[in-house]
C-alpha cells in the first residue's frame, strides 16, 4: 500500500529545465504607479520531505533579464507620470505669460478738446496824451550902458566882471593878418566920443568871423559885449601888456 502521508510524486522531474521564454518587450503605455509587482513564479518540487519540513533551497526559475526589464518599465512609467503632472501645472502659467507678452500695448490716443474761449480784444486807451510843454526860449541878455567910472572899473579888473554884458563904443586900431579874421584890437570907451582919439582904453575883442567880415581898421563901432577875462600879450617893442578881453555878441559900424 501506498502511504497516504507520502507526497504525490510529481509527474515531471524537478530539475527539468523550463522551455525558453521570449524576451519581454516593455509596454509603450507606462503602468500605473500603484500597480503591484507580480511575484516570481516559483515551482516547488515534490520530494520525500514531510510537509512542514524545510527542504533545501530551490533555484528560482525567474530569469534575471525579466526582473531588470520590469524595473525599467516601472522607472519609465514614474518619469512619464511626473513629467505629465509638471507639464499640466506649468501649462496655464506659461500660457498666461505668453499671452501677456504677446499682446501689444496700444497707446491711448488723447485728443485735445478745442478751446471755445472767445479771443480777448484789448480795449483802446481813452486817456488823452499829456501835452509836452516846450521849454521857453532863453531870455536874451540885457546889455547895460556904462558911465565913464563904471567902464574904468571894468578895464581895471576884468576878472571881477566875467560874464556880465555891456554896451561899448570904440575905434578899430588893428585888424590884419597878425590878429586873424576873428580877433582885433580897438580903443574902447563907455559912449560914442566926439573925436576918434578920445577912445582911451586898449582892448582885445573876439567874435565870429561872419560878424566881423565887414569890419576894418579905423572903423568906429557900437557893440554888445560879454566880459570874458583879462588877457596878456607881447607888444612889438618887446614888452608885455594886459588888456580886457571882450566877446562880441553883435556889432554895428557907425
Amino acid at each position: 500500500m501506498t502511504d497516504p502521508t507520502d507526497p504525490k510524486p510529481s509527474d515531471e522531474p524537478a530539475d527539468e529545465p523550463q522551455p525558453a521564454q521570449e524576451p519581454h518587450t516593455p509596454q509603450t503605455t507606462p503602468p500605473a504607479a500603484d500597480a503591484e509587482v507580480p511575484a516570481p513564479d516559483v515551482t516547488v518540487p515534490s520530494g520525500s520531505a514531510p510537509v512542514g519540513t524545510p527542504g533545501p533551497a530551490k533555484r528560482s526559475t525567474v530569469r534575471p533579464w525579466a526582473v531588470g526589464s520590469l524595473a525599467l518599465v516601472i522607472a519609465l512609467g514614474a518619469a512619464v507620470a511626473i513629467g505629465t503632472v509638471a507639464g499640466d501645472d506649468a501649462g496655464p502659467a506659461a500660457s498666461a505669460n505668453s499671452s501677456t507678452s504677446a499682446a501689444p500695448s496700444s497707446p491711448a490716443t488723447t485728443t485735445a478738446a478745442p478751446t471755445s474761449a472767445a479771443p480777448t480784444t484789448a480795449a483802446p486807451t481813452s486817456a488823452a496824451p499829456s501835452p509836452t510843454t516846450a521849454a521857453p526860449p532863453p531870455k536874451p541878455p540885457s546889455y547895460k550902458t556904462l558911465s565913464e567910472r563904471q567902464w574904468k572899473l571894468i578895464a581895471k579888473n576884468p576878472d571881477a566882471h566875467i560874464g556880465k554884458t555891456y554896451v561899448v563904443y570904440g575905434r578899430v586900431t588893428q585888424f590884419d593878418a597878425a590878429t586873424g579874421v576873428d580877433n582885433f584890437r580897438a580903443d574902447v570907451a563907455h559912449r560914442r566920443m566926439a573925436d576918434e582919439y578920445d577912445y582911451e582904453t586898449n582892448t582885445l575883442l573876439t567874435g565870429l568871423s561872419s560878424d566881423l567880415e565887414n569890419l576894418v581898421q579905423d572903423d568906429i563901432f557900437r557893440a554888445n559885449v560879454t566880459v570874458l577875462s583879462s588877457f596878456s600879450y607881447d607888444t612889438q617893442i618887446g614888452g608885455e601888456t594886459t588888456v580886457p578881453l571882450l566877446q562880441v555878441d553883435s556889432i554895428k559900424v557907425l
